[in-house]
């Protein structure tokens, strides 16, 4: 009794990734990888959110300037279209 099977390289291929990615899924849940990433979140969390209240915190008095720069400027034209009205007058 003679039995042959042929193997291609394209299944020897797949049937290896398969076994790979499996060893990979199970190693990564055996770390607990999402616990991992949740507690580096938490960990950053302040830090991150520090930062973006001292940028908010520095940039509103240039924010405030910026505004009563553009107040200023509207009123004026204003103040000036009327005093051109009252002078036509």
């Amino acid at each position: 009794m003679k039995l042959e099977i042929e193997i291609t390289e394209e299944e020897i291929r797949t049937t290896l990734e398969s076994a790979v990615r499996s060893a990979v899924v199970f190693e990564l849940s055996r770390w607990q990888l999402d616990d991992y990433i949740k507690n580096s979140v938490k960990a950053q969390r302040q830090t991150i959110v520090d930062a973006m209240i001292r940028d908010e915190l520095n940039n509103s008095q240039v924010l405030r300037d910026k505004i009563t720069a553009e107040l200023e400027r509207k009123i004026r034209a204003q103040l000036t279209a009327v005093m051109k009205s009252a002078a036509a007058q």
